[in-house]
Order: structure tokens, then sequence, then C-alpha cells
């Protein structure tokens, strides 16, 4: 189980990559939850996400804010029904054309050969700096 699922795990970061969210959708359960624990701040479509519909919005979201130029796992563990993955992004903000590059973990729960928990941590601060092209001022009170 183990080995099939790594393999369709990366399929679907390649459909994702792609643009296929149709194919990546049709692997998550309609109850299923998207977490990111990212500042909503900047990031207003992440954050936590119930339901298919909702999930598919967020990707949309996404699409339409990003290129994605490369969405790699660069590790991953699979055991019986739960993921891990480090995934390199290399995105292109569309409004600005600046290229974004982060790392993002994901933690992935299935049920029944679906997705029903999607958990995603990401170097928010570093994200945020190379959305809005500046760095962010720590020293300031």
């Amino acid at each position: 189980m183990s080995t099939e699922l790594r393999a369709r795990i990366y399929d679907l970061y390649a459909a994702y990559c792609a643009g296929r969210i149709d194919v990546v959708l049709n692997s998550y359960d309609d109850d299923a939850e998207l977490i990111s624990y990212a500042p909503i701040e900047v990031f207003p479509y992440l954050g936590r996400q119930h339901g298919k519909a909702a999930i598919a919005e967020t990707m949309k979201r996404v699409h339409a804010t990003f290129e994605i130029l490369t969405y790699q796992p660069i590790f991953m563990v699979v055991e019986n029904d739960n993921a891990g993955a480090i995934v390199m992004a290399r995105l292109r903000q569309r409004s600005t054309n600046r290229i974004i590059q982060l790392l993002v973990a994901h933690f992935i729960r299935f049920r029944d050969g679906r997705i029903v928990e999607l958990r995603e941590f990401m170097d928010s601060f570093d994200a945020v700096q190379q959305v809005l092209g500046r760095e962010i001022d720590t020293a300031k009170p």
C-alpha cells in the first residue's frame, strides 16, 4: 500500500503543478479539511477550509494568484494511510511577476483511499517577505 500511495501522491503533486485541479479534487473526500498555517492577512484564501467545494475554491484562488512553476516533493514518508512531504514550490506571482521560492510541509491523512485532511506548514515569514517584495523590519516595536 505504501508504494502505491507514494506513487499516487507524486501524481497528485504533478497534477496540481499542471493546474489539473479536477484530478487533485477527485482524491479528496467530500468532507475533507485543508488547514494551512499561513497568515490569512497576506494569504486570505488559505487558513482552514472544510469540504471539497471550499478546498476547490482555495486551489482555484492559488492558481489565479500564482503560476505554479515547480511543485515537487523533495522528501516523503508514507505509513499506512498517512503521508508527510516536504515540497519545493517555485511560483510566479501573477500581479508582480515576482518569483517566489519556498519549502512547504504537508501532512496528509487518507481514509478509504481519499484525502480527509491536509495540514500545510510553510516558512510564512519568508513567504510574506517574498510576496510583498520587501524585508519586514522586526526591530521596530
